[in-house]
């Protein structure tokens, strides 16, 4: 089981979306983080088959993505998925499973499941227009998973989810990892942190770093620091270091930062975090904390 990108890369007008990215997905969960214009949505709608490569090709054990039994392994939420407003949930999950080509019967049996497994048995005869965005969400999730994909692409797929569905959620993803490729894209640095075996951080359009969680913030290990100072001086840590966090307390400032050095006599070493490494990635001042490098 493998999905293989070899040299992908898509272009818009004068931006580059995806540029020469090339790896190998085995089974397992894949948390793909970036900002906003990473080209994260654009890459995982190529690996979709919804969007043709300009150069490159996507395959998954042989087969390339734009292949017609690719489509039969394949699950997909995307950021934003269509329905029908007068349908009701049951009746939704069946209609897709029709154009999957699932049998009446199977379908059926399969739709209860997934309604099950997303919290939604209760609300299967009713229209989806009455839900709110986290059960539209919800729903979307069902149905993704209806033939059973391989290969399982969730694009920002916990938005609209409150803490206690998003908690349910990830421990579901866990658990479909086991026996095929999920790759989810989000935002949400702590659903990544929770289930991902691989973190893999998109920066215009490039790939710029992957691995575990305890692999990737290697790159910061050790700068990443904790004091508390008096306000007139929080300034000058803002303009000498990246700064991640700062809050009031007991009449000082608290600071948790990046810095390749000790900053102050009192700072205190602190174990990083994959907010941390985002932050350190994806800031406005990105030559601070890695100027000395």
């Amino acid at each position: 089981m493998e999905l293989v990108f070899n040299r992908v890369t898509k272009q818009y007008k004068n931006k580059r979306a995806v540029e020469q990215i090339s790896m190998t997905l085995t089974k397992g969960v894949y948390g793909l983080l970036g900002a906003n214009g990473a080209g994260k949505t654009t890459l995982m709608r190529m690996m979709c088959g919804v969007l043709k490569p300009d150069s490159g090709e996507i395959l998954y054990d042989g087969i390339k993505v734009e292949e017609e039994k690719y489509r039969d392994i394949l699950g997909y939420l995307p950021q934003e998925f269509g329905y029908y407003p007068d349908f009701t949930a049951m009746d939704f999950l069946m209609y897709l499973a029709s154009l999957k080509g699932i049998p009446k019967k199977q379908a059926k049996e399969r739709s209860e499941r997934l309604l099950n497994l997303v919290g939604l048995e209760q609300m299967k005869g009713q229209k989806i227009k009455i839900f709110s965005g986290g059960m539209k969400q919800r729903l979307g999730i069902a149905q993704s998973l209806l033939n059973d994909p391989k290969v399982l692409v969730l694009d920002e797929p916990t938005a609209g989810l409150d803490p206690k569905e998003r908690v349910k959620f990830r421990n579901l993803i866990s658990k479909l990892g086991s026996d095929r490729i999920v790759i989810l894209s989000t935002h949400i640095v702590s659903d990544i942190e929770h289930i991902a075996d691989v973190i893999l951080l998109m920066k215009d359009g490039r790939m710029i770093h992957g691995g575990s969680l305890e692999e990737i913030v290697k790159v910061i290990e050790g700068n990443v620091w904790e004091c508390r100072v008096e306000d007139h001086l929080v300034e000058k840590f803002v303009e000498d270091c990246l700064v991640l966090n700062i809050r009031q307390e007991k009449g000082k400032t608290f600071l948790r930062l990046i810095c390749k050095k000790k900053p102050l006599e009192t700072a205190v070493n602190v174990t990083a975090a994959l907010e941390d490494l985002y932050l350190y990635y994806f800031n406005d001042k990105e030559e601070i904390g890695r100027k000395e490098e």
